[in-house]
Order: structure tokens, then sequence, then C-alpha cells
């Protein structure tokens, strides 16, 4: 788990960082562009992916032979990427009018025809990794997240630097994106399980293409809601107004990190659980997952709630204006990390369908929404569809879960950390007020020091955790001193 986190911090921290280095090296306009390049190369390494990661983490993780998990890698990697340079191709082709019909930005064609050189890339760097996974090995996403990422500041501010443009920059995400499939591709490789013979039955094309489809579907729904209102965004204002909602965006997702870190990690272990028919384990697994998940994440969504026109001043005092969208989008992610992993576990349990199907409608109800709101409200707009997009996932997701295998990831346990970051962000938000602090990155930075210093006082000194989680936390974090406080198995 510390190595799912840590990954996933310095992963998407090293993003944070590749998208402010960015935004203060062009101007809001081309950050703009920029911005739909890396919305489109998300919404397309999740469609092409289709599912197919899950199924890989799910099968790996139940083969019982070295042979068979090695043979459940073989036919999710092989179709996966079949369809991903198929698509590739397919938005070369069309780079054009893609860019000049449905974005209303001409000027991106180039950068769009360099995109497609990505993707094929950094799906294969994922699908490494979703291997990895379903051996209940952390590393994988670790490597590629820190050598893609870190990639991309490297050879983005390079390009930049030197004058070569933002096709270039592009063109350097393609770089990174290589380095990652070969970093992670060797790490796969070491923890390969030997012996036997690879066995590819138990995951034929048709076993897969079965569990991944509605996976897929699911997949296209969600990012076709993301481009949608990136879309809709850039047609009814410009490319600037997508610069801001980008930033503002881009801050909203760092604490889920934390969520993303827990719930990828635990993912084999819930497939596994629910295979054994360990209920019980699952649904205390589920909760401790979400408890956790708050414990470490609640904070950082604070800071973003109570003080988001400071935050923006990161990627320069223009986007200030953003504020408001970033608060609204930050409630929305926050949202989705204490529903706790839902999502997952409606996959690992075979429930896909579901899944599915309530993607599909919330992407169809929130589309229609967005077109209504965000003409007339902008980046506001844009942001509270975010929101009602995340709220009717997530109900439907809960519910769904409750009704079909008789568990929920909630508990009243995590009123206890939003307590405690509810006082401190009001706390800290007030001095905000009161001081200029609020107005320098230095003084912003205290703040968010001071608002997790707060939170932290009044939940282990005032409200309290339980002893199962002290026990957690000493585990993870001093392994060794937790380790002496267990009974010797082999006493008496």
């Amino acid at each position: 788990m510390s190595v799912a986190l840590l990954g996933s911090v310095l992963g998407g921290g090293l993003g944070f960082v590749y998208a402010v280095a960015m935004a203060r090296l062009v101007s809001q306009h081309e950050f703009g562009l920029l911005i739909l390049a890396v919305n489109l190369l998300t919404a397309g390494a999740a469609v092409t992916v289709a599912g197919a990661d899950y199924a890989a983490i799910r099968h790996v993780a139940a083969a019982r032979t070295p042979g068979a998990k090695r043979g459940a890698m073989i036919t999710p990697i092989r179709l996966v990427m079949t369809l991903n340079i198929c698509v590739a191709a397919t938005v070369a082709v069309f780079a054009g009018p893609i860019s000049r019909d449905l974005l209303a930005q001409p000027d991106f064609t180039p950068i769009l025809l360099a995109a497609t050189l990505v993707l094929p890339l950094t799906v294969l760097a994922q699908m490494f990794s979703a291997c990895l996974s379903g051996l209940e090995h952390a590393r994988g996403e670790l490597v590629r997240k820190v050598v893609e990422q870190g990639g991309r500041i490297a050879l983005g501010v390079l390009t930049l630097s030197l004058g070569f443009g933002l096709v270039a920059a592009t063109l350097g995400m393609a770089g990174a994106a290589a380095a990652a499939a070969v970093a992670v591709g060797y790490v796969l490789w070491r923890a390969l399980p030997r012996g036997g013979t690879t066995d590819t039955t138990g995951t034929s094309a048709r076993v897969v293409f079965a569990f991944a489809w509605p996976q897929a579907v699911a997949n296209v729904a969600t990012q076709l809601w993301v481009v949608a209102a990136v879309v809709i965004l850039s047609r009814s204002t410009d490319a600037r107004t997508v610069g801001l909602f980008g930033a503002a965006f881009a801050i909203s997702q760092l604490p889920l990190l934390v969520y993303n870190a827990f719930t990828y990690r635990f993912s084999p272990a819930i497939a596994r659980l629910w295979d054994r028919g360990e209920n019980q384990a699952l649904d205390e697994l589920l909760k401790s997952i979400t408890r956790w998940v708050a414990i470490f994440a609640v904070p950082l969504y604070a800071i973003a709630i109570a003080l988001p026109g400071p935050l923006l001043q990161i990627f320069g005092p223009e986007y200030r204006p953003a504020a408001s969208a970033l608060a609204i989008m930050t409630v929305a992610t926050l949202l989705n990390a204490l529903a706790g992993p839902v999502e997952r576990a409606l996959i690992m349990t075979g429930r896909v369908k579901l899944e599915m199907g309530t993607n599909v409608v919330a992407t169809v109800l929130v589309i229609g929404i967005a077109v209504v709101l965000t003409p007339r409200y902008g980046l506001v707009g844009a942001a509270v569809s975010v929101l009602i997009y995340t709220l009717v996932r997530n109900v439907a997701k809960t519910y769904f879960l409750f009704r079909t295998i008789h568990m929920t990831a909630l508990s009243r346990s995590l009123l206890r950390p939003l307590v405690a970051a509810t006082v401190a962000s009001g706390v800290v938000a007030a001095i905000a007020q009161l001081t200029s602090l609020g107005h320098s990155l230095l003084g912003t930075a205290a703040l968010g020091i001071l608002l997790i210093a707060l939170y932290a006082l009044i939940l282990l000194r005032f409200i309290g955790v339980s002893n199962t989680d002290r026990q957690t936390l000493l585990l993870a974090f001093r392994p060794s001193a937790a380790a002496a406080k267990l009974p010797d198995p082999t006493a008496g």
C-alpha cells in the first residue's frame, strides 16, 4: 500500500508539475490547446484499453498456477494493442475535421497528429502495469507514473525552452510514454512467475471480451462525458477558458490520487476475496479502504475548497478567476472519494454490466445538463455539470452494490475526518480573509500546512480514531515497531 500510495502521489504530483510548467511557459490560449490534447489522450487511453486492464487484473489475480498467470496476460494485451493502433490511425486520418469542425480550433490539427503517436505507447505501459497489479505488485504504477510524467516534464520544458513549440512538446510526451513502456515491461518481466507451461485456455479472446466489453462501454461513457465537457466549453467560449478549466480541474484531481492508490492496489484483493466466498472480510475491506482514504485525503480536499483562489496562483495570477470552478469540482472529487471503491467492487465481483449501465445513463443525463449550463454560465456551468455527474454515478453505484452483494463502503466513522477537516478549513479560511497570506504562494503554502496540522490535531487528540486504524497506521509507517507488538504465534 505504501508503494502504491507513493506511486500515485508521485505520478500525479509530477503530472500536476507538468501542467504548471506548461502553463508558465506558454500563453493561456496555447495552454488551452495543450489541455485539449491531454484530455483527449486520457480519454483515448481509457477507451482503447476497453476494460481489458480490469480483465487482466482479475484473471491474473484469480489464476492459481504460474503458467496460468502468465497466460492471463497475453490475450488482453494483444486485443488492446490491436484496437489502440486502429483508433490512433483513424484519429490521424481525420485530425483536420476533428480540430476544425468538432473542437472549433483549427490550429489544433498538428498537435492532435502528434498525440496519435503517444496513445499506443502510453496504453502499452498501462497494460503492463495492470498485469503487475494482478500479481499484487504495486511497483508497476510507481514506475509507470514516475517515468512517464517525469519524462513529460523534462522533454516538454526542453522543447519549449528551445523554441520548438507545442507540437514538439507533444512528441516529447510520446518519448516519455515509450520510456515508461520499456521500464514497466522490464519490471513485469522480472516479476513474472516462473515454471510450468504458459496456459491461455482460461483467458481466451472470448472470455476476455465477455468480461471487458461492458467495462469498455462504461469507459467510453465516462470519457465521453469528459471530452464532451471540454468540447462544449471550447465551442461556447474560447481556448483561454478551456485553460482556466484545465488548471482548476488539475488541482481538484490531486487529492483523488490517494483514493486511486488505495482502490487500484486493493482491486486484486477484492476479486480474490469474492472468488473465495470470504464476504465478511470483503465487506470489512471496502469499509476500511473508504475510511483510510478519508483519513488521508480529506485535508487535501479541504485545502482546495477553503483556498481555491490562492492555490490557482501556482499557474499564475491570471488563473484566479477559476476559483469558484475549483471549489465546485473539488467538492465533486471529495464525494467520489467518500463513496468508496464502489466502482471497483462492482467490476471485481462481476457486476460489470451494472457499472456500465450507470456510466451510460449518467453520461447521457449530464451531457444534456452541460449543454444547457455551460453556454449560459461558462466555466462555473461546466464545473456544476461535473458535480452533478459525480453525484448521479456514485449514488447509483452505492445503491447497486448494496442491492446485489449486500455490502456498502460507507460507515459512521467517516464523520470523524469530515468534522476535523471542516473545523480546520473554517479556521484557515478565516485567517486567509483577515490577512494577506493568500496573496502569495509562500503564504498559501503556510496556510495549507496549518490546515493539515490543525486537522491532525483535532482528529487525533480531540475526535480520535479507532484502535484498529491506529494499529494500521503504525504498521504502515513503522512496520518493525508494529510487528514487535504482535503476539508471537510460536509462543507456548
